[in-house]
């Protein structure tokens, strides 16, 4: 009987909004008390079919601790090649960037270090860290993860003094590497563009 008489009180109670748990998550002053609140967003949005809002909503409730966002897209850190770190060519670089991140949502082929290769081969980059790498592209994409991009691909592919479009297009020899020229030469295209 008691079970039936809480059943029917969980149906009475509305839904909790977003905004409400958003607005009790920006009550927590520090990063991990703010971490079940933005868990639980992006969890109901991922439930919900609708993962990458959640992801937007739930990077509202980020601390001032977390790497710092670009105020102005206009004007990149120093780990970009001076002549794309500011005006047009900077705001173009951030809008390819944020494209890049969806394709590769859905294509698991397509991968952070793969970019910062094809970046480092074409001069767009002037540091080989992938921590700075990751730092850069989280501060282009809100509500991108510290470390995401860091751990997504091979990193020792940089140790390789050929450039992408040396690699090998023969997949009997090395159908790995055919895989990551391919996806170079569409990742390329994605920033011809802006080298052009």
């Amino acid at each position: 009987m008691y079970a039936r008489e809480m059943n029917n009180r969980d149906t009475q109670l509305a839904a909790i909004p977003i905004d409400f748990v958003v607005k009790q998550g920006l009550q927590e002053h520090t990063e991990v008390k703010r971490r079940p609140y933005s868990t639980l967003i992006r969890t109901w949005a991922k439930d919900q079919g609708q993962a990458e809002l959640g992801e937007e909503i739930a990077s509202r409730l980020k601390t001032s601790k977390e790497p710092e966002r670009l105020k102005d897209v206009r004007n990149l850190p120093n780990s970009v090649a001076p002549k794309y770190r500011t005006g047009d060519k900077a705001e173009l670089l951030v809008k390819i960037i944020r494209d890049i991140d969806v394709q590769m949502k859905n294509d698991s082929n397509w991968k952070w270090s793969l970019v910062m290769k094809v970046m480092l081969d074409e001069g767009m980059l002037v540091t080989n860290i992938p921590n700075k790498f990751d730092r850069l592209i989280c501060s282009m994409i809100p509500g991108k993860g510290i470390d995401t991009v860091r751990k997504n691909g091979d990193y020792s592919i940089l140790q390789d003094l050929r450039s992408w479009r040396s690699w090998i297009d023969d997949s009997e020899i090395d159908s790995d590497e055919v895989i990551n020229r391919i996806v170079c030469e569409d990742i390329y295209d994605r920033f011809k563009p802006l080298i052009s």
